[in-house]
C-alpha cells in the first residue's frame, strides 16, 4: 500500500508540474572584476569578512586560463570551461569565435544558469546588471526579465536594488568592473587597488542593507566572487595571482565560519547556484555544487 501511495504521489507531481525542493528562495551574485584574494585580505573590508564568518569561503577559487574577463565570467555562469563553451577571449562574440561549443542552449550559445532556471522555472524571475558593457554578449536575453547596464559601479548597483525591492526576484546577478579599472591604471597591491576593493565592501553592505529593507534577508544567499585577480596593471597570464579568486557565501542553510577545502573552480558556481534553486544542471556542464557548503553536503 505504502508503494502505491508514493508511486501516485510521484506521477501527480509530475503530471502537475510540481518543481524540486530548492534552498533559499532568493540568489544574489555580485561579482567584482579583477578582485584578488589579495584584495580581499590586504584592503579594509569587514562586511566581507563578517560575511566569511556566517558563511562558507575559500580564498583560493580558481578562474580558467585565459585569466581575462570574458572566458571567466562565461565560465561562471555556464558551469563549463572555454574548451566546451567556446568563448576562449574577450573579443568573443556569439556569431565570431575560433572554437564551437559543444552544446548550445538558448539563444545559440552554451546554456548559461539562466537558461536552465527559465527553462525548469517559467515563473522565475532573474536579472543581470552589469558595469562592464561586453557582460551582456554573454547569455541570453530572453532568460531573464532584464539585462541593464549600468554606468559605474554606484549606477549599476542602484539600478539593481531598485529592480529587486520591486520584484524580489528568484536569481540577482550584478557585475562590478571598479576595481579591474583600478588594477588596470594603478596596478594590483597599489593603495589606490586596495581603496576600490574598500569600495566593493561598501557595495556590498548595501545589498546586505536593502535586502533586510526589503524582508528578504532571512530567504537570500549572498555569493561574492570575482573573474580573476592580476599582476602589476595586467592579467591573462598563467600565474597564481592572476587565476585564484575569493568565492563567498552567505545565507540560510549555509554553514557558518567554514573555510573550504573542497576545490572550488569558477564553473563550480553555476552548478552551486542551480543546487539552490532546485534547477537540474545541463548535462553539458562540468561543474559540482559546492555541496561542502551545506549541512551534511545536501
Amino acid at each position: 500500500m505504502r508503494t502505491g501511495i508514493l508511486t501516485l504521489a510521484f506521477v501527480a507531481g509530475t503530471l502537475f508540474g510540481a518543481e524540486p525542493p530548492r534552498l533559499a528562495a532568493h540568489v544574489v551574485v555580485l561579482g567584482f572584476d579583477g578582485m584578488s584574494p589579495n584584495g580581499v585580505e590586504q584592503a579594509k573590508t569587514p562586511v566581507m569578512h563578517d560575511l566569511m564568518k556566517q558563511g562558507a569561503y575559500t580564498l583560493h577559487a580558481r578562474g580558467v586560463i585565459p585569466t581575462v574577463s570574458s572566458p571567466n565570467w562565461a565560465s561562471m555562469i555556464m558551469g563549463a570551461g572555454p574548451a566546451e563553451h567556446g568563448v576562449t577571449s574577450n573579443d568573443w562574440k556569439p556569431d565570431r569565435f575560433e572554437i564551437a561549443p559543444i552544446c548550445k542552449g538558448d539563444g545559440g550559445i552554451f546554456p548559461t544558469i539562466f537558461d536552465l532556471l527559465h527553462q525548469q522555472r517559467p515563473r522565475a524571475v532573474a536579472g543581470v546588471f552589469h558595469d562592464w558593457e561586453d557582460f551582456a554578449r554573454l547569455l541570453n536575453r530572453n532568460s531573464v526579465a532584464v539585462l541593464e547596464h549600468g554606468k559605474g559601479p554606484d549606477e549599476t548597483l542602484d539600478k539593481a536594488l531598485a529592480w529587486m525591492r520591486a520584484n524580489k526576484p528568484d536569481l540577482t546577478f550584478i557585475h562590478f568592473d571598479h576595481v579591474d579599472e583600478a588594477g588596470h591604471k594603478f596596478g594590483h597591491g597599489s593603495p589606490e587597488y586596495y581603496k576600490a576593493v574598500e569600495k566593493a565592501d561598501a557595495l556590498v553592505a548595501k545589498v546586505l542593507q536593502a535586502l533586510r529593507e526589503a524582508g528578504m534577508a532571512n530567504d537570500t544567499i549572498v555569493l561574492v566572487t570575482a573573474d580573476h585577480g592580476g599582476v602589476g596593471t595586467k592579467h591573462g597570464g598563467s600565474t597564481m595571482a592572476e587565476i585564484e579568486i575569493p568565492w563567498i557565501l552567505s545565507g540560510p542553510g549555509v554553514r557558518k565560519g567554514l573555510e573550504l577545502k573542497t576545490h572550488v573552480r569558477t564553473y563550480d558556481t553555476a552548478a552551486t547556484l542551480a543546487h539552490i534553486l532546485g534547477v537540474k544542471p545541463s548535462d553539458c556542464w562540468l561543474g559540482k555544487p559546492v555541496t561542502e557548503a551545506f549541512p551534511s553536503g545536501r
